[in-house]
């Protein structure tokens, strides 16, 4: 599928590494690859308990938009093998990874399903825009280094969107079933938490 593209091949040769790269430019890269998302978590995890009950209510809208994007990842990858660049031979390969299935991305899934659904919102703009910007740098680390195709996440971005789209449809659905006793139990968490620290 991959190279049934060949504006795909042609940009991922634009972006991968070449045979003598600046050791730089592949550590950075390899952090941007490997480590985004923790990043990410831990980010959310401060927003989540530092931030009032709207902000968390945006933040579970975004958690909803990720499970879709991810559950839309696994079926495509369940429905159909696509092999990586070091596969087929093509490119440099910097980062060890297993033969795994190369479309879409599931790293730029995950970073882009919660940023744009967090720029979508009123209340967390600015943190969407940051996560949304860790996707692009990641998307481009991990092309750099060999292990994804552009059209991987091209794919994963249009993925990411519907994803952030039907979240924010059914997120008003949601009160009473999510979001509200989630709110509770995180009112209890902090209530105990406050109570172990004293």
């Amino acid at each position: 599928m991959e190279i049934a593209f060949p504006g795909n091949i042609w940009l991922f040769h634009l972006i991968n590494a070449s045979t003598a790269p600046n050791p730089a430019s592949v550590l950075i890269a390899t952090a941007l690859a490997q480590y985004t998302p923790w990043l990410t978590i831990v980010v959310l995890v401060i927003y989540w308990f530092l931030g009032p009950s709207e902000k968390r209510r945006t933040l579970m809208i975004a958690g909803v938009a990720l499970a879709i994007g991810l559950a839309t990842n696994f079926a495509i990858t369940f429905a159909t093998y696509t092999p990586r660049p070091f596969e087929l031979g093509i490119g440099s390969t910097l980062l060890s990874h297993g033969r795994e299935t190369s479309f879409p991305s599931d790293h730029a899934t995950f970073l882009w399903s919660l940023g744009i659904s967090l720029l979508m919102s009123r209340t967390l703009p600015r943190l969407g825009a940051f996560i949304f910007t860790l996707g692009l740098a990641t998307a481009w680390a991990r092309i750099y280094l060999g292990v994804h195709f552009p059209l991987d996440m091209a794919a994963s971005l249009a993925i990411s969107l519907l994803a952030a789209a039907v979240a924010l449809v059914v997120s008003k659905k949601l009160d009473r079933i999510l979001f509200h006793p989630v709110e509770r139990i995180n009112a209890i968490l902090l209530q105990y938490l406050h109570i172990r620290t004293r």
